[in-house]
């Protein structure tokens, strides 16, 4: 009987043993797949998908931004990029999310389409870090890009308190933007452009060097660095501005000639077509005009043969003892065409 005993305690024991052992055999195995699981997250495309909307159903923000400046210019403030995930992802049941590859990819980016009930909720691009082996996910935010034209190539900027270099460079010796309608583009004053992408909301953008200044486009998401311009030469440009936009406002009542203002205008472009063709027999008859609460601003050099400047006033027609008031606001662009400036581009702007 105690033989008996013996045995079957010595059985229970052997199984005990082996259940441990099977148990720590099954625990390695868990651990390598879960480690393989990892590795296969970070190495491939749809991995680094899954991890990411993982992260966003969890709602690992904190973890998403930080893991967003490791591989990307992250230009947006911590804050405002959470906040923006929060109220994008927020109320979406991503565990519906599926993907779809875009044509526009590349060796080192790839993009896709995140669809939820069959219809597309985001564009999401995954970069990889070659030196990792790693691929990485963001959400592009579709809301503001901007580019800068400058006339170095060592503009130093601070956008959103990240600074940004030489690394931002996508173009060397190419037209400036603001001239872009100039029917022939070897007129236009070259500049190096820099490009900063994926920003939420407007960028507080400052310049280190203090030789340039930097100023916005009135209409377009961008920007023209130049060099501080001293007080006579900007004189020069703001009576200038001045001249141009009261002779552009007085032919458009037709208290001015076409011929007068053909003088301050460079005709070899698309601005110059349109006024040219522009039938200002419209308005209506009035006794006298008058401008007020002039104001010059954000006026900037564009390499040695460019500037761009824009002006706000008050224009007053007179009818008579009725008047009429147009607030207005333009953004004005020169270009130097043998010794004198002559107007390339006028653009209707909101008030400052």
């Amino acid at each position: 009987m105690k033989r008996h005993s013996k045995i079957q305690l010595s059985f229970y024991k052997g199984l005990g043993q082996t259940f441990l052992v099977l148990i720590a055999i099954s625990s390695f195995f868990l651990g390598l797949l879960w480690i393989g699981l990892n590795y296969y997250e970070s190495t491939t495309p749809n991995g680094a998908l899954i991890h990411y909307v993982d992260q966003l159903e969890q709602k690992q923000y904190d973890a998403i931004y930080e893991e967003s400046k490791k591989v990307y210019a992250q230009y947006n403030e911590k804050d405002t990029y959470i906040e923006y995930l929060k109220s994008f992802y927020g109320n979406l049941d991503l565990s519906k999310a599926t993907f779809e590859k875009q044509n526009y990819t590349s060796t080192e980016f790839q993009y896709y389409d995140m669809i939820i009930d069959g219809s597309p909720i985001a564009t999401i691009e995954i970069k990889k870090d070659a030196d990792k082996n790693k691929w990485n996910a963001r959400t592009l935010t579709k809301v503001h890009s901007y580019k800068i034209d400058s006339p170095t190539t060592d503009l130093q900027m601070v956008v959103n308190d990240n600074h940004i270099g030489s690394d931002r460079i996508v173009a060397r010796d190419i037209p400036s933007v603001a001239y872009s309608n100039l029917k022939n583009q070897e007129d236009a004053p070259l500049v190096t452009q820099y490009f900063i992408d994926n920003l939420i909301g407007d960028p507080i953008i400052d310049v280190q060097n203090n030789e340039y200044i930097l100023v916005k486009d009135a209409i377009l998401d961008q920007y023209y660095a130049g060099p501080v311009i001293d007080t006579e030469t900007l004189s020069e440009y703001e009576a200038l501005i001045e001249k141009v936009a009261t002779t552009y406002c007085m032919y458009i009542t037709e208290d001015e000639t076409f011929n007068n203002l053909r003088k301050l205008l460079y005709t070899k472009t698309e601005f110059y077509d349109a006024i040219r063709s522009f039938n200002n027999a419209y308005f209506s008859a009035h006794d006298s005009i008058e401008f007020k609460n002039m104001n010059v601003f954000d006026v900037v050099e564009i390499g040695e043969d460019g500037f761009i400047g824009s002006v706000s006033f008050d224009y007053i027609v007179y009818v008579g003892e009725r008047s009429q008031t147009y607030s207005s606001t333009y953004q004005l662009t020169f270009l130097k065409v043998n010794g004198k400036w002559l107007l390339s581009n006028l653009a209707i702007a909101e008030a400052n």
